[in-house]
């Protein structure tokens, strides 16, 4: 719930409707503070992400999501599922036991496992 104190309310809390964040609106907003820091942290085409909704309740309302920055910002926003949403950007180490799981709710599974190969040097079967 959110409350906004108003200075011409004088102290009267409004009461205001809950806004959550979807997962692409996480993932422009982190592309652009890049896009205006310019540090190199985020490549929207490098970095892999794994967006979810409604873990734990429940196989039929919880989605798993899983590519790169760029991926998930086009990504349809009804196909992640109904709030709340959680966004997982992955660190500069992957196991490929990870690169595997999360391989099957991928966008593209080619190439979250090209990236996971080539950007952050995931020894994987082929």
């Amino acid at each position: 719930m959110l409350i906004r104190f108003c200075g011409r309310s004088r102290g009267r809390k409004i009461y205001e409707p809950p806004r959550y964040k979807s997962i692409p609106q996480a993932v422009s907003q982190l592309v652009e503070i890049e896009d205006q820091r310019h540090r190199g942290t985020l490549l929207a085409d490098k970095t892999l992400a794994i967006g979810m909704s409604r873990v734990g309740g429940g196989e039929e309302h919880q989605r798993i999501v899983c590519g790169t920055l760029a991926e998930l910002a086009m990504h349809p926003s009804d196909s992640f599922g109904e709030p709340l949403h959680s966004l997982v950007v992955v660190g500069k180490r992957l196991h490929p036991l990870e690169v595997e799981f999360a391989e099957d709710y991928a966008i593209n599974q080619n190439t979250w496992r090209a990236v996971a190969r080539n950007i952050y040097g995931c020894a994987l079967s082929d």
